[in-house]
Order: C-alpha cells, then structure tokens, then sequence
C-alpha cells in the first residue's frame, strides 16, 4: 500500500511537471548563475604507489515548484499540521524537485592542477577517477596542513565569484573502517512504520539516535577509525543528512546512497529492496580497501543482518566486528542466530543502547 501511494504520487507529478532544459540533451562546460554543483564526500586510495580519487557531484538548477511539493504532500497522504512542519516539508521536498542539468562538464581545481570531470548525465549527477602520485597527494596535505582532508573547488568563470567546494578523503592502506547505516542505526527514522519514516524524513527536525556519535567519535579518536556511511536513501537527502551529522557530532566520512530521478529506471530501484543495493556497496568498499579492518554497524529495521552476515561469511580477514541496534519486532534470537550462521558469536552483537556495548579489542592485522 506504501508503495502503491508512492507510485500514485510519483504519476500526479510526472503529467504536472514542466518540460525542464536539464532533462533535455543539451549541456555546457559553462556553470550558470542560476546553476549549483554539490560535491559530495571523495575518497581517496592507495593502490601501489599512486592514489585514486573518486570525485562524484551533482549540478542542478533550484526550482520554485512550492505547487508541486504541496502536490506531492498531499497526494502521499503526508499531514503537515502547522507552520513549521509544512516549511520543513518545502525544504526537504525541494532537494527532489530541481531541475538536473546534462552533458556539464565541470572542471576542478585540486592543489595547483585543474582536471576536466566527465560530462553530468540525465540526473545531474557526474563521477570521475583521478588518480595522482604519491609525492602530490603529500605535498597537496602539506599545502593544506592536514593529515586527512584536502579540499578542492569547481572553477568557475572569470565573474562568478561563488565558491563549490568539496573535500578528498585520505584512506590510508591500513586501518580501521567503520561501515554505517544510517536509518535507524544513527538516526531515528523508524523504518518498520512507514507513516512514522515518512514524517520523520519530511516534516520533523531529523533526531540523533542517543550514544551513537559519541561511539563513533571514541573510535575515530582511540582507533584513527574512518567512516563509510552507506543508506539506501537518494541522494536527494544527502544536504539535509549531512548538515543534520554535522550538527549532531557524527564524524566525517564518505556517503553511499542511492541515484534517483523522476523519469528514468532509478525511481523503481529506490523502492526495491535494499539487500542487493547495499551488498554491492559494500562489497565495493572492501575491495577498494582490502588491507583494512572493518566494523559493520546496522540495525534490525530491516535486512542489515542478513546483509552484514553474508559479508562477514565471504570476507572473514576484513571484518573484525558487527554491531546490530535492535529496533521494531523482528528480533528473535533464531533470526540472529540464522544471519549469523558459522560466525564466531563474539564476531557480532544486537544491543538497544550504547551502554551495552562491548569494549572492541581488535585485531587490525
């Protein structure tokens, strides 16, 4: 039925929306006045003696289609009872409603060199590998005097005095990473109730899950742990997550999340279910990384104990340790114990506060 309410609202906006330049097939190198570039978190990784850098962004027009959001609101039977709902709900619903800008070919400015990135395909989205040797990523952390982060910025024309910027995650060959979901494991969103997961996604300040960024921050300062956040959220939540992590005091890190568009495959595959998706990513975190250690942290909302299972199965060395927060009713010991099949018990915990947590001692050999 949620579904279905989805795909109805879905068919209401696809025949109201209006014939936008960015759907069509014509782009430049040239970023408008009217145009924004999101870049969201780089990773950065070894592999022999030179570093590849995934850079991955969005360029996008903002839209004022207030008509459609309310449209869209209402359509999905989403209640916003005051003022304050209803101005939350515009921003959130706004990020889904741009207009994406195809065939841009932004070019970045990192340290003293520019590069050319792919051309922006039909959602705005673009994604490039740079790969630079060893002795450039050390002077590009020593110009910026950081051990980790290296910012980098879209060059724009001779006039445009706006500023896009991202930042490079340095992921050493070794070490610690901590790959997490993020609904339901930091936080609060209920998934398992959809009414609830659609007023906690659209109309409510989002809610930290309580003890978790304090964890996350004890590993990064006592592990040097990094982070991989891995949702099957779209992208279109990416600005209102992340400045919601920030101000929760979740660490940085990369994001994982799911492409989506109003008129091509990607809109079915946001509603599939989220096992296959979140396999892949992170099998390709692992194999990007296989020197390193990881720890999966999840929730029990929905597959990520089947999912984090699978993994720990096929990739033994890497993961050292599961964390499975115990949320909605499905969380009987025959299913953990199912997902967990021919793992070491003290490879995997379910727990409902942090307090429970056991103190890692981990091998990061």
């Amino acid at each position: 039925m949620f579904h279905m309410k989805v795909i109805t609202a879905i068919s209401v906006l696809l025949f109201s929306l209006p014939t936008f330049a960015g759907w069509g097939f014509f782009g430049s190198d040239t970023v408008k006045d009217d145009e924004q570039i999101i870049f969201f978190p780089a990773e950065a990784a070894l592999q022999d003696d030179k570093w590849n850098i995934y850079i991955h962004g969005w360029i996008f027009e903002p839209g004022s289609l207030a008509e459609l959001g309310s449209l869209f609101r209402k359509t999905l039977g989403i209640d916003a009872d005051d003022v304050t709902e209803k101005n939350l709900f515009q921003k959130r619903i706004s990020w889904f409603l741009v207009d994406n800008e195809r065939g841009k070919q932004i070019k970045i400015k990192l340290g003293q060199q520019q590069f050319k990135l792919n051309k922006s395909v039909s959602n705005g989205h673009f994604f490039q590998r740079i790969t630079i040797p060893e002795k450039t990523m050390q002077s590009l952390l020593a110009s910026q005097n950081s051990k980790t982060l290296i910012d980098f910025r879209a060059v724009l024309g001779d006039k445009d005095k706006r500023l896009f910027q991202g930042e490079i995650h340095r992921i050493p060959r070794h070490g610690l990473s901590v790959i997490s979901d993020i609904d339901d494991t930091i936080k609060i969103s209920n998934v398992t109730d959809k009414k609830e997961l659609l007023a906690n996604t659209f109309l409510r300040p989002f809610r930290a899950v309580p003890g978790m960024s304090a964890l996350y921050q004890q590993w990064q300062a006592e592990k040097s742990a990094v982070f991989h956040y891995v949702s099957a959220s779209p992208w279109q939540l990416y600005p209102p997550l992340s400045s919601f992590m920030n101000s929760a005091g979740f660490p940085r890190g990369s994001f994982y999340m799911k492409l989506f568009s109003w008129k091509d495959s990607s809109f079915f595959k946001l509603f599939s279910d989220p096992v296959n998706y979140k396999i892949d990513v992170i099998e390709t975190i692992l194999k990007r990384y296989p020197r390193r250690r990881f720890i999966l942290v999840g929730d029990s909302g929905e597959k990520d104990p089947e999912v984090y299972g699978r993994m720990a199965r096929k990739y033994r060395q890497q993961i050292k340790h599961i964390l499975i927060r115990q949320v909605g009713n499905n969380n009987s010991g025959k299913r953990f114990d199912s997902a967990f099949k021919d793992l070491d018990k003290n490879l995997w915990q379910v727990f409902r506060y942090t307090g429970e947590i056991k103190a890692l001692s981990l091998d990061l050999q």
